[in-house]
């Protein structure tokens, strides 16, 4: 709790037990924090020297015996005196760091511009990339905007997925376009559900024309090459400029023509003879067009399953087609748009 303000976890339990038990001698902060007492009157000491602590009955450390060291009693000093300079002087720091951070960017982009102009950067190999990702993620304030194909070389799922599920937990704007085949990977439905279900605007498309992430309309990462090897990882960083702002019109014109993920109506309750969640799961994925095959991977039921599934919804619908099933599931609320 008091970490930030460079106060160690040892001092900071000692210092609460004496704001809820002022005038406590060593020997019963001792006892109550669990250490000895020759430990507890050391720490108190350095708390006591760092203005943390008041010793009520000063005398010099070792000119008694143990036992006048052990009936030492202390008391912590007013939060307001001993704790708020402290967070003043953290906060000015991260205020001069954050000065710092910005003349460093601007030297980055000065320096830069004598060989790309100061818009790009070129990132090598799997490590660098996903260290850039993760700050171009993490750092967003506002928006992120990406385009998710179905074979991620340079980064790994498993390594994306802590990113986006951290900004949608601080309330980031994120959209994401992923292609069909991306539902082929196995797996991925629940990650879509789930990030979804967290507050991810996603939408799916036939396809995408490459790899890429927007962070706040300000910075853009997208591949170096869109045919990648096993072996390559390379991508380029693109900086506030018009490129970045053309890559978001890019976005924005593949999201208007995506398809935006069906689900099971808000609130509605599988009951008498309407479909069950597995079944909305299959009229979801059947919206998509996705094949049948892949709905049994995304699902993990077999192919033969997932066809009679579909039929039994067809019979339950009163409809002879695919199409006229989709149609009827939104009718019926069995899926919202």
């Amino acid at each position: 709790m008091l970490a930030p303000l460079g106060i160690p976890p040892e001092h900071e339990r000692l210092y609460v037990l004496l704001v809820g038990r002022p005038g406590s001698s060593a020997a019963e902060v001792a006892e109550r924090a669990g250490i000895g007492v020759g430990q507890a009157v050391a720490r108190l000491e350095d708390m006591a020297a760092g203005g943390l602590v008041v010793r009520e009955e000063p005398q010099p450390f070792g000119a008694a015996g143990a036992q006048d060291a052990a009936d030492r009693t202390y008391r912590a000093s007013s939060p307001s005196v001993a704790l708020a300079p402290l967070l003043v002087r953290r906060r000015t720091s991260l205020d001069e760091a954050g000065a710092a951070v910005t003349a460093l960017t601007e030297q980055f982009r000065s320096a830069s511009s004598r060989a790309a102009g100061g818009v790009v950067e070129v990132v090598s190999g799997p490590v660098a990339v996903r260290h850039r990702l993760g700050q171009l993620i993490g750092g967003a304030r506002h928006e992120v905007l990406m385009f998710l194909a179905e074979s991620v070389i340079a980064v790994e799922r498993a390594s994306v997925h802590p990113m986006e599920h951290d900004a949608l937990l601080r309330g980031i704007d994120f959209r994401a376009v992923i292609t069909r085949s991306h539902l082929e990977v196995p797996g991925m439905w629940d990650d879509v559900r789930e990030a979804t279900g967290l507050g991810m605007k996603m939408r799916v498309a036939a396809d995408i024309p490459m790899r890429m992430i927007v962070s706040d309309r300000a910075n853009a990462m997208v591949p170096l090459s869109l045919a990648e090897g096993p072996g390559t990882a390379d991508t380029v960083v693109v900086h506030g400029t018009g490129l970045v702002h053309a890559l978001v019109l890019l976005f924005e014109e593949h999201w208007q023509r995506a398809r935006p993920l069906p689900g099971a109506a808000a609130g509605s309750r599988p009951a008498g003879n309407e479909p069950g969640e597995i079944d909305r799961q299959i009229l979801a994925l059947l919206a998509l067009d996705v094949a049948d095959r892949t709905i049994a991977v995304q699902l993990d039921l077999s192919l033969r399953t997932v066809e009679r599934k579909i039929r039994a919804l067809m019979d339950l619908a009163s409809v002879g087609s695919r199409f006229q099933l989709g149609a009827e599931a939104v009718a019926r609320g069995w899926l919202r748009r």
